[in-house]
């Protein structure tokens, strides 16, 4: 399972969620890119998190909004179940400690730049939707190599 040891969120995030994903519509930006239901357990203004375990899913996202809406404060992390790797991150939003997981990296390199919707700056500069482009671009490689061993 994994299991968030802890985790230290060093900005104030009015808006905080733990996302379980299991799909995604690029049709959408912000968390309703990222198809799937939050935990509960994580809300807006905590500071800490400690000792929780997840749920399986095939992917993970950690949010945190600023309370005052600056975009470059907002905290992202995204991740998938490894069995037997660490995420250790101590940076400017978070130090942490999440065990049997491994982090993926947020970048827009995984946008398809085919799609309407990335030459709107509300969806192209949004990470989640890049983490729900990396999704995609995961499925659709996953798609071919299927067909091509058949």
């Amino acid at each position: 399972m994994v299991e968030i040891k802890y985790a230290r969120l060093k900005g104030v995030y009015k808006i905080l969620w733990l996302r379980y994903v299991y799909g995604v519509d690029l049709n959408q930006h912000c968390m309703k890119s990222l198809l799937g239901h939050n935990d509960k357990r994580v809300r807006g203004y905590m500071r800490e998190l400690r000792n929780l375990t997840l749920e399986e899913s095939k992917w993970y996202y950690l949010c945190g909004v600023d309370e005052y809406w600056r975009w470059e404060k907002n905290l992202h992390l995204a991740f998938v179940r490894s069995v037997g790797s660490e995420i250790i991150i101590d940076n400017e939003f978070i130090q942490c400690h999440i065990v049997n997981a491994r982090q993926i990296q947020i970048d827009n390199t995984s946008i398809d730049w085919g799609l309407p919707q990335a030459r709107n700056k509300l969806y192209n500069t949004c990470r989640n939707w890049w983490f729900a482009n990396y999704i995609a671009k995961q499925g659709a490689q996953q798609a071919y190599r299927q067909l091509t061993f058949f």
